[in-house]
């Protein structure tokens, strides 16, 4: 019990480790459905990874140009080093909101393209 008297409910979960998930998803899906998923999920990775090498190339070409430091950098975003620290390294979660607000920082207007693979 707790302080308040109340008893306390303990609440257990199992985790599942990649063999044991992976054989879940073999007893649900065919191999065809596991190996779309996959190739998604390695299209998705990659499309990811893009569009973080072109934001930091961005920002590190911007300072650059403009001769300034990450601390200046940070100064004209106005948001925490860490931030862009994140961002620089590709940890960052930008929403399209936060991409816009850089790039008009930046000076320029982003341009997705979308290549077929």
């Amino acid at each position: 019990m707790n302080k308040t008297g109340r008893e306390k409910k303990i609440v257990t979960t199992k985790k599942f480790s990649t063999k044991s998930f992976q054989k879940l998803m073999e007893k649900r899906l065919t191999k065809s459905e596991i190996t779309e998923i996959e190739q998604q999920a390695m299209l998705e990775a990659r499309a990811l990874k893009s569009l973080q090498n072109d934001i930091t190339n961005a920002m590190n070409n911007y300072m650059k140009e403009k001769n300034i430091g990450f601390n200046e950098l940070v100064k004209r975003l106005d948001v925490s080093p860490a931030h862009i620290a994140k961002i620089k390294n590709g940890a960052a979660n930008l929403t399209i909101a936060s991409i816009a607000r850089l790039f008009a920082l930046l000076g320029q207007e982003p341009h997705l393209v979308f290549n077929k693979k």
